[in-house]
């Protein structure tokens, strides 16, 4: 469907296509076979330290390849700039609603960029993302502003329908979460109107999370999720905690059968599974909980609750295991400099019927 509504060219088929000595952007004759194999597979270098991927060529190959011949628009969503696209100001330089992208911009006193005619002009742009100064760290729709609501709600709906996990993901999550809604069941429970909960979620980042004041400890996360929970509720947990038996303690001990992704390894068959994927199950079952509690700051727990919208399950239903940003998803804010540490409701309040986000709808 992807490629249905997008045209794109593979790096690989880029090069092919551009690089050869009468193409546009030409590859001296010796390394094109080398550049070639950069763009199927490369090592990527993060401040200085370069991935383990025996034999790979350096992904900064092709970054050196596009950067000789592209021009790079001095654009970043690190913080400090927000990217609009007005039509008046693309089409006349002057915006047809100023008011939206200023608001849009204003969180943070972010610098407002507008698209313009100027940006079409060069034969080949290269958007650097994952670089500093210019790395893309940010949610999209919280970067990317269009002033007409009904065409940003239609890119919203693409990222919706079009971007999403593979049918076998989705798949080995289904039978786990209809493991979880028989169990439930047979205590009681029952699911919703739309086939989901039955249980409730939780997600638990440790590990070598950066974010040290995030990590509590179990009692901390029980004590300050415990009247989320309905009584002997059955619990699913998220987590990359080493130690489940243990650190879990506290949840069972009030009465919560907890289970694990691991306690489902012959119902789908895990191992012969890509290890790739198991975080996206993960996510998946614990997104369809009756309630769910996440880490704050964590991108998982962040693309957890954005599914939960895309479902139209309410965020009243959604909370934080950390006591000062627990409530964090009852409330409207405008998406700020700060993207990237939860999800927003821009990303699908509204976006079938062409509605701005509000507190109203919220």
């Amino acid at each position: 469907y992807f490629k249905k509504r997008v045209r794109y060219l593979t790096m690989e088929q880029f090069i092919k296509i551009e690089g050869h000595p009468g193409g546009q952007f030409p590859v001296a004759v010796e390394k094109t076979e080398h550049l070639i194999h950069a763009a199927r597979v490369c090592a990527p270098n993060r401040h200085g330290l370069v991935w383990k991927s025996e034999g790979e060529p350096s992904c900064d190959e092709i970054h050196d390849y596009l950067a000789r011949y592209a021009t790079q628009p001095n654009i970043t969503a690190t913080h400090h700039q927000c990217l609009v696209f007005d039509k008046g100001m693309f089409d006349k330089g002057v915006p047809d609603d100023p008011e939206s992208a200023t608001q849009f911009c204003s969180s943070g006193k972010r610098k407002l960029v507008y698209v313009t005619k100027q940006m079409q002009e060069p034969s080949l742009l290269y958007i650097q993302g994952g670089k500093p100064p210019t790395r893309m760290l940010a949610h999209y729709y919280g970067y990317l502003h269009f002033t007409d609501t009904s065409i940003g709600n239609y890119y919203k709906r693409y990222i919706r329908d079009l971007l999403h996990f593979r049918h076998e993901i989705f798949c080995a999550a289904g039978k786990i979460v209809k493991f979880l809604q028989d169990a439930a069941k047979a205590q009681g429970f029952s699911t919703d109107v739309e086939g989901g909960g039955g249980y409730s979620s939780l997600h638990v980042r440790r590990g070598d999370f950066q974010y040290k004041k995030m990590k509590v400890s179990a009692d901390e996360w029980y004590a300050n999720t415990k009247e989320i929970w309905k009584q002997d509720e059955i619990l699913y947990i998220a987590t990359d905690e080493k130690d489940n038996d243990t650190f879990f303690k506290p949840f069972r001990s009030a009465g919560h059968k907890s289970y694990f992704l691991s306690d489902f390894n012959d119902l789908v068959g895990l191992d012969s599974m890509d290890p790739n994927w198991m975080g996206m199950i993960d996510v998946v079952v614990a997104s369809r909980g009756r309630a769910f509690a996440g880490t704050f700051r964590s991108t998982f727990s962040g693309y957890i609750n954005r599914l939960r919208g895309y479902y139209g399950l309410s965020m009243k239903d959604s909370w934080f295991g950390q006591l000062k940003e627990k409530n964090m998803m009852h409330e409207f804010h405008n998406v700020n400099l700060d993207t990237y540490a939860k999800e927003w409701p821009d990303a699908w309040m509204g976006i079938d019927a062409d509605v701005a986000p509000s507190q109203d709808i919220l």
